[in-house]
């Protein structure tokens, strides 16, 4: 895990999230208080298949269920604009994984590195 946080702009409270390892083991509370997401940039060039899962809260591990969770194919890369927003009303936690829907604790490894996620919010 490596996580970067920095905000972009003060006159806007937006806030770049970049995690350059991400894996089972979930990133929690990126905002540090209840947000907004405005895009997802997904990077996986694991040997896998990987699934991103976003949680709406403060903690998250494999028994509890996403409210997102998107699928990035072996090696590709993901961009997703969300001109709205996603709220996340209680604080933004994500981790990746090779199994889709609520479980799996396998992180995705092997190709020629791990999964990194790039985040805009507010």
């Amino acid at each position: 895990m490596a996580l970067t946080t920095s905000p972009r702009d003060q006159r806007f409270n937006d806030i770049l999230i970049l995690e350059t390892a991400l894996g089972n083991t979930a990133v929690s509370d990126l905002a540090g208080k209840p947000a907004s997401v405005y895009s997802i940039d997904i990077n996986n060039p694991s040997g896998a298949a990987c699934f991103v899962k976003f949680y709406d809260t403060t903690k998250a591990s494999a028994s509890d269920i996403p409210i997102i969770i998107i699928m990035v194919i072996n090696p590709e890369r993901r961009v997703i604009t969300i001109p709205d927003g996603i709220p996340f009303a209680n604080g933004v936690t994500m981790r990746c994984v090779t199994t889709g829907g609520g479980g799996g604790t396998t992180s995705p490894s092997g190709g020629s590195g791990t999964v990194a996620v790039s985040l805009v919010m507010s």
